[in-house]
């Protein structure tokens, strides 16, 4: 056990540089993504508008939604991010892909919230509390782990070559592609609590939210 606490500790220790790198790069994201929402022209607010309105109207008619479909979806997406940084941690000139996936997840994350507190203030942010904060609370995380860990290796190949002392990716790559899968892992967990657990929030807070109709439709 301290042996495992040890490592813990000497890991953060040299990756504690790369990790303030990657969450400001994240913060930078949901920033420029909140701030994007109040520079939609109005026939994008329209349409946003509508399509929000007509998936609550979708689920107070049904009471659900398909959480395999929101499953599929979810996966795809979060192991496309997972499959890219993985790729690009291999590459000696892949750590500024990496930084741009980081503020580009960071912007998705920004403008949903920032979307849903602008369309209805306080009870926006009640929504945004249960529709999007128990996934990621467990994704966002995995998300900064695995950033680090592809910009970390990208960076320090790349720092190698400069240096005339370079890295060999075969000795690396291994403890590497099992640092990502495990973050795969957790990844994974983050999808099912968003495909299963995220939807019941959402049942739960559609009738808050719509005991102002004028905010909505």
């Amino acid at each position: 056990m301290d042996e495992i606490r040890q490592e813990i500790k000497e890991y953060l220790r040299t990756n504690w540089g790369i990790y303030s790198i990657i969450a400001a790069l994240f913060a930078l994201g949901v920033l420029a993504g909140a701030l994007a929402v109040r520079g939609l022209d109005e026939t994008q607010r329209q349409a946003l508008n509508q399509f929000f309105s007509a998936y609550l109207e979708h689920y107070r008619v049904t009471g659900t939604i398909d959480p395999g479909a929101a499953f599929r979806q979810s996966l795809r997406l979060n192991f496309q991010y997972l499959f890219l940084i993985w790729i690009f941690g291999l590459l000696i000139y892949g750590y500024p892909f990496v930084a741009a996936l980081t503020v580009v997840r960071g912007f998705s994350v920004g403008f949903t919230v920032g979307f849903l507190v602008e369309r209805a203030a306080l009870r926006g942010v009640l929504f945004a509390a249960g529709s999007v904060l128990p996934h990621n609370l467990l994704i966002i995380p995995a998300f900064i782990v695995m950033a680090v860990t592809g910009f970390s290796l990208s960076w320090r190949r790349f720092r190698s070559r400069l240096t005339k002392r370079p890295i060999s990716l075969r000795e690396r790559i291994g403890s590497y592609t099992i640092t990502i899968f495990l973050v795969g892992l957790a990844l994974f967990l983050g999808i099912l609590v968003e495909a299963y657990i995220s939807p019941v929030f959402v049942k739960l807070l559609i009738p808050v939210i719509a005991a102002s109709a004028e905010s909505f439709y």
